[in-house]
């Protein structure tokens, strides 16, 4: 019998998720060719589990997704708190408050709003409107989210309410849709507005993960066996 448990127990190990319960809910890798305004990349992280997570030391990476080439969080935000997002503006810590200003002011028409936002910079991260990647990292390197797209479509953000991890998200924001709403400013590139839904938190579908499909499973099995034994 304990030869068993060993068993299920070095299982229940090896069934650990690599992810946390932190979604890329949403990118946009135009933001860069708002220069009326904000002219940076975002992307947005969302704590979907019923814990806060510290990202104190976590790193992003574009699609060379390689925790070597990744860049640091800024300081500004160490903890996404249960069911909070976090927008990442692709900046320095010079230029931090002026582009968070700037994205404020475009976005919501005042240069402060209740919108959580954080920082990345660093050289070869940029997210290409051409087509490219999100790929977060914590502390100790291990990923935590991942996702790809392709081509920009200026205006309009990608939409992972779906909360794919590993995966290519196509959705574009719609007005009404999961948080998505038009920018208080239209005077933005082409076509003068952008949609999206940054700092909104998105409902994602409640999905069993790895580790709670693995316990049930063998939770099952070592009631089985108990069982047989005693019998």
């Amino acid at each position: 019998m304990r030869t068993i448990v060993q068993i299920l127990c070095v299982v229940v190990v090896c069934c650990t998720p690599c992810y946390a319960d932190i979604v890329i809910s949403e990118v946009y890798s135009a933001g860069s060719g708002n220069t009326n305004y904000y002219a940076v990349d975002w992307f947005e992280l969302t704590n979907t589990g019923a814990s806060d997570v510290d990202i104190t030391g976590w790193k992003m990476d574009d699609n060379s997704n390689s925790f070597v080439n990744a860049v640091p969080f800024g300081a500004e935000v160490t903890v996404i708190a249960a069911g909070k997002s976090v927008v990442f503006l692709e900046t320095s810590t010079a230029n931090y408050a002026t582009r968070v200003a700037n994205f404020n002011n475009f976005w919501f028409g005042t240069q402060t709003s209740s919108v959580l936002i954080g920082s990345y910079n660093g050289s070869g991260v940029g997210l290409s409107s051409a087509g490219d990647g999100v790929n977060i990292y914590n502390a100790a390197g291990v990923k935590q989210a991942s996702v790809t797209f392709g081509a920009a479509t200026v205006g309009f953000t990608f939409d992972n309410a779906a909360g794919l991890n590993d995966a290519t998200i196509t959705q574009l924001s719609v007005a009404g849709i999961n948080g998505a709403f038009v920018s208080f400013k239209t005077d933005g590139p082409a076509p003068g507005t952008e949609t999206g839904s940054p700092g909104t938190i998105s409902t994602f579908s409640s999905v069993p993960e790895p580790t709670s499909i693995a316990l049930t499973g063998i939770g099952g099995l070592l009631a089985l066996v108990i069982r047989r034994r005693r019998s």
